[in-house]
């Protein structure tokens, strides 16, 4: 849809991997680092993806350019996701829209990604519901740009959102709660972010 087409995917992937006690970001999963999983499949439905890494990961930068990938360097990373989330929606500021995701998310399916890029052509923010519980990733239209280019600390636009749409649940295929779209999915994928690798083992 002609909305798509001027959308942004933003991944977040500028973290420092604290309690996976190594750098999850490369960790292999089926063969592919974990963050190629994710930047990948956003790139699948958003063509015009972005991530956004942290000081010192020309690394990574250039691992993303051998697949095609643009990223950005955000030297406030460290200062918190919400700096990173700033950075990335500034660097895309004639997008209709972002549709933003952790970079720690290798197990969403492509389907869940399409379903909230198709639901934002109609609404200003959506995001996924499985088993009643909101996932990722979460679209914001450009009416939020401003508050999306202003935040700043570790919690990223959770508190925008849960001042435009509180969590929902319910079995109907669409809720609307506030500003927010939910959109169910059959994708447990779209809750599970890597945070240790018991995770991992977990997941498989």
């Amino acid at each position: 849809m002609a909305c798509e087409h001027a959308a942004a995917g933003i991944i977040l992937a500028a973290g420092r991997s604290i309690r996976f006690g190594r750098d999850k970001r490369r960790e292999s999963i089926n063969g592919r680092p974990m963050l190629l999983h994710a930047a990948t499949l956003m790139a699948s439905v958003v063509p015009d993806t972005l991530v956004v890494l942290g000081p010192d990961d020309q690394a990574l930068a250039s691992l993303l350019a051998s697949e095609g990938i643009h990223s950005t360097i955000c030297d406030q990373a460290r200062s918190g996701m919400g700096h990173s989330l700033a950075h990335g929606v500034a660097q895309r500021p004639n997008a209709t829209g972002w549709l933003i995701m952790p970079g720690d998310m290798p197990f969403m399916q492509r389907d869940t990604v399409r379903a909230v890029a198709d639901a934002a052509c109609e609404h200003d923010m959506a995001a996924p519901l499985h088993a009643g519980r909101r996932g990722h990733p979460v679209w914001f239209s450009r009416r939020f740009g401003p508050a999306l280019r202003a935040l700043t600390g570790d919690e990223g636009a959770r508190a925008l959102v849960k001042a435009h749409g509180a969590s929902a649940s319910g079995d109907s295929n669409t809720t609307q709660v506030g500003s927010l779209w939910l959109v169910d999915v059959q994708d447990p994928g779209c809750l599970i972010d890597v945070d240790t690798p018991g995770d991992l083992v977990a997941t498989r």
